[in-house]
């Protein structure tokens, strides 16, 4: 089993890798410090997991070798753990990058173990997921039922969910109802669709559907009314 861990500060990348190699007999554990040591190591060995510091200095984060990592299709789902100085980090940005797991420093054996055999041990649900690359090519997932609802923009999808909106460029609105699966997304409007689990009110008069966790009311076309008077009077 290969590692992965990039951490510029030599102390806890030591630590790191000694922790790894005493609990995981068969770990073959390799280091960088900057992103360009990264970047060659990811591009020369097949790595299993990887641990990412979020601050590396010099200008490149952690964020950034996990977004090169995630243009490759190999590492598409591999395993990636954040090591970040913030107790709370942003989750948004964390779920952006499918990161699987995070712990914040100061750390302790417990939680690096804890953080390997999580990632390890996940079920793979990937059926309820779907896989999408924002407008930089950064590749994410996103858990169905955790959508609000979906719009056209030009040639983009912009995709609203609990966890936070993001613009996507590679689905159409048919490959997503597919990944839906048992997740209802029903058609209100030519460029949208949106999931009935969230719906909060419908304003007839003005055909404007206020959707639970959205900050914006979206429309209804005209041939679409029934549908979502439907759906309205069955809540």
């Amino acid at each position: 089993m290969n590692f992965l861990i990039v951490e510029d500060d030599n102390i806890q990348l030591t630590g790191l890798k000694h922790i790894i190699e005493e609990e995981y007999a068969d770990a073959v554990v390799n280091t960088a410090s900057t992103y360009n040591d990264a970047i060659t190591i990811i591009d020369s060995f097949d790595i299993d997991v990887f641990l990412l510091d979020i601050d590396l200095g010099g200008g490149k984060t952690g964020l950034d070798v996990c977004g090169y990592l995630r243009r490759i299709p190999k590492y598409n789902d591999t395993p990636v753990i954040f090591i970040t100085d913030i107790t709370v980090p942003n989750l948004d940005v964390i779920n952006k990058y499918h990161c699987q797991y995070y712990f914040s420093k100061p750390y302790d054996r417990i939680d690096v173990v804890g953080g390997i055999n999580s990632v390890l041990t996940q079920p793979d649900d990937q059926t309820s997921r779907i896989r999408v690359k924002d407008i930089q090519g950064i590749l994410f997932h996103i858990s169905m039922d955790e959508i609000i609802y979906v719009c056209a923009s030009g040639h983009h999808k912009h995709i609203f969910t609990s966890d936070g909106d993001f613009i996507v460029t590679n689905p159409t609105f048919e490959s997503i109802l597919q990944a839906a699966g048992d997740v209802p997304l029903v058609r209100c409007h030519k460029s949208y669709y949106f999931n009935p689990d969230y719906i909060q009110s419908y304003d007839r008069s003005n055909s404007l559907i206020t959707l639970k966790l959205a900050q914006e009311s979206i429309p209804v076309g005209r041939k679409y009314k029934t549908i979502i008077e439907t759906y309205q009077e069955n809540r």
